[in-house]
């Protein structure tokens, strides 16, 4: 973490040095990282659409219920994978799966999702999200015998289609399905360094903004937001359900990428002023990380570098605390 400021915070550039720093790190934890269960299923038809489920060795229940984080990795749009090729050892994103499996005890779902080679267009990210959580519901057996708290990480291009999933018109069903059944009831959903807007985008991103969104102003996180307003009177569905939303990003993230935008969507969420609106949002920081380092610290048993994971569970512990409300 301590080289990190040294590499500044352009997108392109920071992106080989931040993996050049955590390889080793990784690799030094290789043995338990790989010493969580893995299986691998698919979500639905498409080659890129499949799943990898961590499993805990010690279940953390509350409430008789077992927590499932189901994440969801960046990339561009154009780039990603849920075990990325560029660390040997199949070590990412095995890091994160191994570490929210050991510590807080959760079922961890990482899920492959199709990029802009694969034909991908908005709101595909969304559709895509949406297949998974469809077949977290209808495979629970998979996961163990207990109800589900599923929570949903969305990390930078994963977060746009995370975002897409929660406020666009087309996965309300899905939403209303996880809202309010006892089976698997989505309690809150981390929005990990997102671009929620691209006014100010770096200069090499709007070619492939406009060939996956068309309109990336009105479909962008934020003109979802707007536009999810427009329909529904706050508080959003999800919200209505019991869904707790949590902001991130990281103190080296770029600020007309990142922290500009998230800020405008943050002050956007605050404009609905009822108290379920407002009591559902949680802002936060990440400590010395980059826009690429949080997701490769987790897995490195540096207290430094996990802090943030830790973060993360707590936000869902407290929630899981209460019971989810009636369907």
């Amino acid at each position: 973490m301590d080289q990190l400021p040294a590499h500044g915070k352009n997108l392109p550039g920071i992106l080989l040095p931040t993996f050049k720093a955590y390889a080793p790190l990784l690799q030094s934890q290789s043995s338990t990282i790989k010493s969580v269960k893995r299986e691998t299923f698919a979500y639905g038809p498409h080659d890129r659409q499949q799943l990898d489920i961590y499993h805990p060795p010690h279940p953390a229940l509350i409430n008789g219920r077992r927590p499932v984080l189901l994440f969801e990795y960046g990339g561009g749009l154009t780039q990603g994978a849920k075990s990325l090729p560029v660390f040997p050892g199949d070590l990412a994103y095995a890091n994160l799966g191994a570490f929210f499996a050991l510590n807080p005890g959760y079922m961890v779902v990482i899920a492959d999702y199709r990029l802009m080679s694969h034909g991908a267009k908005f709101p595909s990210g969304g559709e895509d999200i949406a297949l998974a959580v469809e077949w977290i519901d209808a495979n629970q057996e998979k996961l163990g015998p207990d109800p589900i708290d599923l929570f949903i990480m969305g990390n930078s291009a994963g977060g746009i289609h995370l975002a897409t999933f929660l406020l666009h018109p087309d996965f309300a069903e899905t939403r209303r399905k996880v809202s309010q059944g006892s089976k698997t009831r989505l309690r809150g959903a981390i929005l990990l360094s997102v671009p929620f807007h691209f006014a100010h985008a770096h200069d090499t991103r709007p070619p492939a903004l406009g060939a996956y969104f068309g309109d990336f102003e009105k479909n962008s996180p934020l003109g979802l937001l707007k536009s999810a307003r427009q329909r529904q009177e706050a508080p959003l569905d999800f919200v209505k359900g019991g869904c707790r939303i949590l902001v991130l990003d990281a103190e080296l993230d770029p600020e007309n990428d990142i922290r500009r935008p998230g800020r405008d969507f943050i002050k956007e969420w605050l404009e609905m002023d009822d108290n379920a609106s407002q009591s559902a949002l949680t802002v936060d920081s990440i400590a010395g990380h980059n826009h690429i380092s949080p997701v490769l610290g987790l897995g490195t048993s540096n207290g430094n570098e996990e802090a943030w994971g830790y973060q993360v569970a707590s936000f869902c512990d407290t929630i899981r605390h209460f019971k989810p409300r009636d369907g």
